[in-house]
């Protein structure tokens, strides 16, 4: 069974919670529930810090000068959060993150860390809710039972690594395509396999580390001890983290390994090492949903070059492509007729948009794939590339994007459990099927 199958199917607890991250959707109307929640949270737990957005600070609805007059010592623990957020500098031992809103809201939080993601609960508060299970109007009985150690199931979901590659030379175009079209293959295996090696040995996924803090439980606890937390090097407050919030591997430790995040991905061909050669990365983003490939206002149909594995495996004529996770199914790939992939499968859809074949149809891969998508010199247009519909950027001829799994993958609560409440959100939520039964035949005359 995969590592995240094993997580996710068993109750597990957090370890002890000093840092709390708050992220609010751009809504008036919330902000009086956020400083409800942050009040609650204050007077009830004294060793917690929170993190509340920057910009509810001045608000009239929110009125931090009015909560620190209540309790100044409040002061110390009630603090911001601002612009940095977007440059990565959240601190890295953020223990929980909740979030008032709806989908939007819970993928900007995941897009917050770039590198590892803390557990997140999500309150329903947005528009479509899909990834937001829980009723706001529970969050003393939800927050209370998380914040005691109560045990409970999480979804491990997994993102997408895609990095941007800009064309270096202008002839690299023609070389990369040559190769394709021979197929040439001079470097050596030997050579291939001992780049992945290195690879291999830098890359180290964050819940293989989670998983050295697995204790086993006595059969009558019903929840097994799992640290789904950040790294404690530092904390907040500027304190070390090797005290009590710490998690040492002991005698019982249990070590487990993740088949789809921490074995060697497929090992990448001549043609990839070719590419990686003339092409420069200039930025590299983790995704919860997809990466989007697009026409973006041009006209005309986008040309763009699929390799799997560095093998060139189409050439499609659209108006794009949409490369999206399990959890992504049932967002952009799912309108333009992609399959809903439940979250315990760690695979990779390809769905093209609006291609100019009848044949090409959109296709659910393994998660250790490499994909890479090029803009290839043939092409009568540029493309456009969003990430989680952020950071969208331009791609000219010769340009690509490479995507992967990422190490990092998402961690998020369940109000039920992972099939649950993904069954319930279909039609619930996505009204999924949703039709008039039949009536059955009368009685015949």
């Amino acid at each position: 069974m995969d590592l995240f199958d094993r997580v996710s199917r068993n109750v597990v607890k957090l370890p002890a919670i000093s840092n709390v991250l708050i992220v609010t959707k751009p809504d008036p109307k919330l902000n009086k529930l956020t400083k409800e929640l942050s009040i609650w949270l204050l007077e009830t737990f004294p060793e917690l810090t929170l993190l509340v957005d920057k910009r509810l600070e001045d608000t009239s609805s929110f009125k931090y000068n009015e909560i620190i007059e209540q309790c100044p010592s409040w002061k110390q623990r009630l603090r911001f959060w601002g612009c940095e957020v977007d440059h990565n500098i959240v601190p890295e031992d953020v223990h929980l993150a909740i979030t008032l809103g709806g989908d939007g809201t819970v993928l900007y939080t995941t897009s917050m860390f770039q590198r590892r993601v803390p557990p997140l609960l999500a309150f329903h508060l947005g528009s479509l809710g899909f990834l937001t299970n829980f009723d706001f109007a529970t969050y003393r009985a939800t927050l209370t039972n998380i914040l005691q150690g109560e045990g409970m199931n999480v979804n491990i979901r997994m993102r997408l690594q895609c990095s941007v590659y800009k064309n270096q030379d202008p002839s690299c175009t023609r070389l990369i395509e040559s190769m394709a079209e021979s197929g040439n293959t001079s470097e050596s295996d030997d050579e291939s396999r001992s780049l992945e090696e290195e690879k291999a040995q830098r890359e180290q996924s964050h819940f293989e580390q989670i998983l050295r803090n697995v204790r086993r439980m006595d059969s009558k606890q019903g929840a097994q001890n799992i640290d789904l937390s950040m790294p404690r090097e530092q904390t907040l407050n500027g304190s070390s983290g090797d005290g009590s919030n710490g998690q040492h591997m002991g005698n019982n430790d249990v070590a487990l390994t993740s088949p789809t995040f921490t074995r060697e991905l497929t090992p990448s061909s001549p043609l990839s090492e070719a590419m990686d050669k003339y092409m420069m990365p200039t930025d590299t983003w983790q995704v919860l949903n997809e990466v989007t490939v697009d026409r973006g206002s041009n006209a005309g149909m986008l040309q763009l070059a699929l390799y799997v594995d560095g093998i060139p495996v189409t050439t499609i004529l659209a108006d794009g492509l949409v490369i999206a996770t399990a959890t992504g199914s049932t967002a952009y790939a799912l309108s333009i007729g992609g399959s809903l992939i439940h979250p315990e499968k760690n695979s990779i859809i390809i769905a093209p948009i609006a291609p100019h074949s009848l044949t090409a149809r959109p296709m659910i891969i393994p998660g250790t794939k490499r994909l890479r998508v090029c803009v290839p010199g043939s092409s009568r247009t540029t493309a456009w590339a969003s990430f989680d519909g952020r950071h969208r950027q331009e791609l000219h001829l010769g340009d690509s994007v490479m995507i992967t799994a990422s190490r990092y993958p998402a961690c998020t609560i369940c109000r039920t459990d992972q099939s649950t409440d993904w069954f319930k959100g279909l039609t619930e939520v996505l009204n999924w099927n949703s039709r008039a039964l039949q009536k059955p035949y009368g009685p015949h005359l």
